[in-house]
């Protein structure tokens, strides 16, 4: 996949960016990427918010940044499949 020039991305068009990569990863995946992303949380602590252990926390937030990697990248957001 080729990969877009970030500096011609309107703010809006990356909010709705965002919003499309949130509506595809999993609830615990969007809490876990909102969380480290804008709130700062420590990955203990995104562990025992959420009753999993760290390694799953680094699994999910690695899966939700790739996710938001493609929804930013992709031509059509809301057709990039969810599976990964």
């Amino acid at each position: 996949m080729r990969r877009r020039d970030l500096s011609t991305v309107s703010v809006e068009d990356a909010e709705r960016r965002m919003v499309i990569a949130l509506a595809k990863m999993t609830a615990r995946q969007g809490d876990v990427f909102l969380s480290v992303r804008f709130d700062d949380a420590s990955y203990d602590d995104l562990a025992a918010r959420h009753g999993i252990s760290v390694e799953q926390v680094t699994t999910d937030f690695a899966r939700a940044l790739t996710m938001w990697s493609r929804c930013l990248h992709a031509r059509f957001p809301h057709l990039v499949w969810p599976w990964l």
